[in-house]
């Protein structure tokens, strides 16, 4: 798919020796470009063939031969925004490397706020042991539904992991077909009656127009005291509703690695609120995150140069 020599790759990532051999063993004679060499000849930007793992926004619609971009990243929604990369003929594939660690920290903020583990620590930096203000808002998630709207790998994973905590499990996609992690498949429209009877609610919802507001006033309301965790997008819940939602106690805590707005602005209500576990939306980070990127990017670059479809490609019509 490259032409006689091999294809010609733009890297924006700074890699050593050793990781740009391995590309070049999967494919034979690429030739190399980095952002630098692209500010010495400008020209040479309609010759990029494959792009790892971005490609910056003002070259998109220069950059007439690119056929391939593989990002190191998973949620595409941030890229697609720039109208010359949604409409540019190229390929997109992401990469599906944070299932395990994302699903800990969700079910680790999860089980915060429940444990009111949260409150703990603040209890213990205050140098003084006292029960009966922790206890207070301790609730048990055994024998209780866990609803998961967005059931790709993550999802999936951390439906499995509520079935370990003795959840019945219900999950939420665009089909309703059933799937194995879950007890009972809904599609969207019946999101409501089923947050009203959950009693933990996770969203990983992609960043698209579709999923935008998922979790408004009514949904919100249909809660009934459950608890909330958001490790999708930060627009997938209305924030304003949320912040009153805690307040008056219709969702009875939440745990957001995402936000809307993000980053989440100094002096913002959720901040202050005692029922709120805030992460810098870091769920995907972990120890060789960027090795298995790069991992994903080879073998994807073996099967370019064969010839062979590639994984993990975006629905760019859909946004994942």
């Amino acid at each position: 798919m490259g032409n006689d020599s091999g294809p010609v790759i733009l890297l924006t990532a700074a890699l050593d020796e050793e990781q740009r051999a391995r590309l070049l063993d999967a494919a034979p004679g690429a030739r190399i470009l980095s952002e630098q060499d692209l500010a010495a000849h400008p020209d040479l930007v309609g010759r990029i063939e494959v792009a790892y793992p971005r490609l910056p926004s003002a070259l998109w619609a220069r950059a007439a031969g690119l056929r391939w971009l593989q990002t190191s990243f998973a949620g595409v929604d941030g890229l697609l925004a720039n109208p010359e990369a949604r409409r540019h003929p190229a390929v997109l594939t992401n990469v599906h490397i944070h299932v395990n660690c994302l699903a800990e920290h969700l079910w680790g903020m999860a089980l915060m706020l429940v444990r009111n583990l949260h409150g703990s620590v603040r209890v213990q930096q205050s140098g003084h042991w006292d029960t009966q203000a922790v206890t207070g808002g301790v609730g048990t998630l055994a024998g209780g539904t866990l609803c998961v709207a967005g059931l790709g790998a993550i999802g999936a994973q951390c439906a499995a992991m509520g079935r370990l905590m003795g959840m019945r499990v219900i999950g939420i996609n665009r089909s309703g077909k059933p799937h194995p992690s879950v007890d009972q498949m809904v599609t969207p429209d019946k999101r409501r009656e089923v947050f009203a009877v959950s009693s933990l609610v996770m969203l990983l919802l992609p960043g698209t127009e579709e999923t935008r507001g998922f979790a408004g006033k009514a949904e919100l309301e249909a809660l009934h005291g459950a608890w909330l965790v958001n490790g999708g997008r930060g627009t997938a819940v209305d924030t304003n509703e949320l912040v009153r939602a805690l307040e008056d106690g219709r969702v009875r805590g939440a745990g957001l690695d995402v936000t809307d707005p993000e980053p989440l602005p100094d002096g913002h209500p959720l901040w202050a609120l005692p029922n709120v576990v805030i992460s810098p939306h870091y769920g995907g980070v972990h120890p060789g995150y960027e090795e298995e990127a790069l991992e994903v990017f080879r073998g994807n670059l073996r099967r370019w140069v064969r010839g062979e479809p590639l994984q993990n490609v975006v629905d760019k019509s859909k946004g994942y």
